[in-house]
């Protein structure tokens, strides 16, 4: 298992002990939050980070709190409108972290449990107004006690909220990676089949791609993308010598009338008069040539920002799509081509 498969495996573990701990009431808010950072570090959610390093370190209140802060906070539930010493309503944010919350809670529950009258006694001719003073106090105290308890409690449970949506967010796109993992596994193993009875030279095209995107290095992501492209053209030009061995012309007519260019690096256009001529042939009904032109017109763009020489723009991430696009496409085109051969009908 490679360091990528642990950290998903370990964040959604962490997922399901929020959303089981806060299901059940066996794991403090305070904790939830220690996992939520978790979560957020193995999947390398920099924003999550962000939010959660202030809901565990605290918002910055010294003189005000910054804009930046005050809108995470706002997007995470902590808003509320109160009135204040003039009478005027205003939109404020409660800054208190859950772990404070939690000790709130526990110390004013202890602390109704102790204001009482119960021992208190006067005598003389105030006693009575004394006693009445004394009861008022209490009730009062009691009161604001009550008010603080339920305030709390109810920032409390915003802030759990906010970590059980967390975790559940995280836990359905983990999940659907993996299901997605299980599916491409199995297309690639199916695909994979069809790929080794490529020449070696083009194998050898694929087995430089993955060298270089294991590399890491970044100066050779653009080098991925030419080598898809490469890959690209090269299977284009096979599988039309392949499917139209005794076509000689420059223009393809394809059934809607139009006729298209098919010399020399017009590999779209190859392409596309292949999969016509396969289609028809097919037992099932693939339709891949809307894809394969989206896919072109994609691969287009990045080579063009290659070719102005701005290396430095194309990412890993962007490396990894023409990866599996190129893969993907390819892979449909000779499925496509192997079902038709394996019926006889290329004769």
């Amino acid at each position: 298992m490679n360091n990528y498969s642990k950290k998903h495996d370990q964040a959604l573990e962490a997922c399901n002990k929020v959303i089981n701990g806060i299901e059940d009431e066996t794991l403090s808010v305070s904790s939830s939050l220690l996992l939520c950072k978790r979560i957020a570090r193995l999947v390398n959610d920099l924003e999550g980070q962000e939010w959660l390093d202030f809901e565990y370190g605290g918002y910055p209140t010294e003189n005000g709190i910054p804009t930046y802060a005050w809108n995470i906070g706002v997007r995470h539930g902590r808003k509320y409108r109160a009135f204040n010493l003039d009478g005027k309503s205003g939109e404020y944010m409660f800054t208190e972290l859950c772990g404070e919350l939690e000790a709130i809670i526990e110390s004013k529950i202890k602390a109704i449990n102790n204001y009482t009258t119960q021992g208190y006694s006067v005598s003389g001719d105030n006693a009575i107004a004394a006693t009445d003073h004394m009861t008022k106090q209490v009730i009062q105290g009691t009161n604001d006690l009550l008010l603080s308890i339920q305030t709390a409690k109810r920032r409390l449970s915003i802030l759990k909220s906010q970590y059980y949506d967390y975790a559940v967010r995280w836990q359905l796109e983990l999940q659907f990676g993996r299901t997605a993992q299980t599916v491409y596994m199995e297309y690639q193993e199916k695909v994979d089949r069809y790929y080794s009875a490529l020449p070696t030279t083009t194998l050898r095209k694929l087995n430089a791609i993955e060298e270089l995107i294991e590399d890491e290095n970044p100066e050779h992501y653009a080098q991925v993308i030419t080598s898809c492209r490469r890959l690209w053209v090269e299977t284009a030009k096979l599988l039309f010598s392949e499917v139209l061995p005794d076509y000689h012309g420059n223009v393809f007519k394809t059934k809607t009338g139009k006729e298209i260019d098919i010399s020399g690096d017009h590999d779209i256009n190859q392409l596309s008069a292949v999969i016509e001529i396969l289609q028809p042939k097919a037992s099932k009904n693939t339709l891949v040539g809307s894809e394969i032109n989206f896919l072109i017109d994609w691969m287009k763009q990045i080579s063009e920002a290659q070719n102005t020489g701005v290396h430095h723009e194309v990412t890993r991430e962007m490396a990894q799509r023409c990866i599996i696009h190129t893969y993907i496409a390819l892979g449909d085109i000779l499925s496509l081509k192997a079902e038709v051969d394996s019926t006889g009908q290329m004769k």
